[in-house]
C-alpha cells in the first residue's frame, strides 16, 4: 500500500465535510457507542466527504490488526460516498520521536500531537521540530504552548518554515481550540497549510467545527489577496 493514497491534502479552503481527526471505542474514554461502524454511519448521514480514523495508539498496543481490520470491513460495507481513511494519533515522545510502531505509521496517516507536559521549552522545541521532520508523520494535531511558556514571533516564523519545508499540515482542532490565534495567522504568513479535525470522542462532535470558526474565518481571511478579494473560487 502507498501511504500517500490515503492522504488528502488539498482542502486549504479548509471544508467542512473533511474531518481529519476522528476516535472510536479502542481507547477508554471514549464513548461506548463510538464503533467504526457507528462512526462511518454517523459521517455518512451528516454528509461527511472525508473522515480519518485516527486512534490513540502506542507503540505497545496490541489492538492494532483488529482495529485496521474493522476500518477495511466497515469500509467495504458502506456506500462509497465517504472516503475513510486509517490512521492514527501518536503521542510526541520527549526524544521527538512518535508512540507507534514504524511499521504502522510507515503505512498509515499519522496525526502526531503532544500529550505530555515537559516544563522545558527546549525539550519541547527540539521534540516538536524533530516530529515535523519525520517523514512518518502527516499532521501536527492540536499544537500550543505549554502554560509556562510561549514563542516569539521570530521562533514562530522559524517553526513555520519548518512545517511548511516538511510539508506537515496544521489541524485547527475542535476539541481544545487550537493553535492560538496568534500562531495561525503567523503559520498562515509562511504559507503553511492547514485541515480541520473535530478530534471528535463522541458520534455528535463528529464533524463538529462551530468551536473553531473564528479559528477557520481567520484562515479564510488572511487568504484574501491585496485587492481584497478571496483566492478561493
Amino acid at each position: 500500500m502507498i501511504k500517500s493514497a490515503d492522504r488528502v491534502i488539498t482542502n486549504t479552503s479548509l471544508n467542512k465535510d473533511q474531518d481529519y481527526h476522528v476516535h472510536c471505542n479502542y481507547n477508554d474514554h471514549s464513548a461506548s457507542d463510538l464503533t467504526i461502524k457507528n462512526v462511518i454511519s454517523r459521517a455518512e448521514k451528516i454528509g461527511l466527504k472525508v473522515i480519518a480514523l485516527t486512534e490513540h495508539v502506542r507503540r505497545t498496543s496490541d489492538w492494532v490488526p483488529r482495529y485496521l481490520h474493522e476500518i477495511r470491513a466497515e469500509t467495504a460495507a458502506n456506500s462509497n460516498k465517504l472516503k475513510v481513511i486509517s490512521g492514527f494519533e501518536a503521542k510526541i515522545l520527549k526524544d521527538g520521536s512518535i508512540d507507534c510502531c514504524e511499521g504502522y505509521s510507515r503505512d498509515h496517516f499519522i496525526v502526531a500531537s503532544f500529550h505530555t507536559i515537559f516544563e522545558d521549552k527546549k525539550i519541547w522545541m527540539e521534540a516538536l521540530m524533530t516530529a515535523i521532520q519525520n517523514p512518518d508523520v502527516d499532521v501536527i494535531g492540536h499544537l500550543a504552548p505549554e502554560p509556562t511558556f510561549d514563542l516569539d514571533d521570530h521562533e514562530l516564523s522559524d517553526l513555520a518554515s519548518l512545517i511548511f519545508s516538511n510539508r506537515k499540515i496544521i489541524e485547527l482542532n475542535a476539541k481544545y481550540h487550537r493553535p492560538p490565534p496568534r500562531w495561525l495567522l503567523k503559520f498562515k504568513e509562511r504559507a503553511v497549510q492547514f485541515h480541520l479535525g473535530s478530534d471528535a470522542h463522541s458520534l455528535q462532535e463528529i464533524g463538529n467545527f462551530s468551536r473553531i470558526s473564528d479559528l477557520i474565518a481567520m484562515v479564510q481571511d488572511d487568504s484574501r489577496n491585496s485587492n481584497g478579494r478571496s483566492n478561493s473560487p
